[in-house]
């Protein structure tokens, strides 16, 4: 069975950011907190389609930072969402416990 191949994001500079699997989603992440997730699809090494536009990886980069958007992979967002439970749990003092049955 064929690997999937890799889709690679980098900021303006070609640094690597992340990469994800052809088919994946990343999250875009707009300056008032909006958040869209687009599915990505693999076209050559340096070309992707996100959503339903085809973009050079470099010109996706410099479209995002000119406007304020930040991106990662669509799992980002859970890890996010998780650690702002447990911010909120820590300002407002409440633990989870979970009891134990016997």
């Amino acid at each position: 069975m064929e690997e999937k191949k890799r889709i690679r994001f980098i900021d303006s500079h070609y640094h690597t950011l992340f990469s994800i699997a052809d088919g994946d989603s990343i999250e875009i992440v707009y300056p008032d907190g909006k958040r869209e997730e687009r599915v990505c699809t693999y076209i050559d090494e340096y070309h992707t389609q996100v959503g339903a536009r085809v973009f050079h990886i470099c010109e996706f980069a410099e479209i995002m930072e000119a406007n304020g958007k930040s991106y990662c992979p669509a799992e980002c967002k859970e890890k996010e969402e998780r650690k702002e439970a447990v911010k909120g749990e820590k300002k407002t003092g409440t633990t989870r416990m979970e009891r134990s049955r016997r």
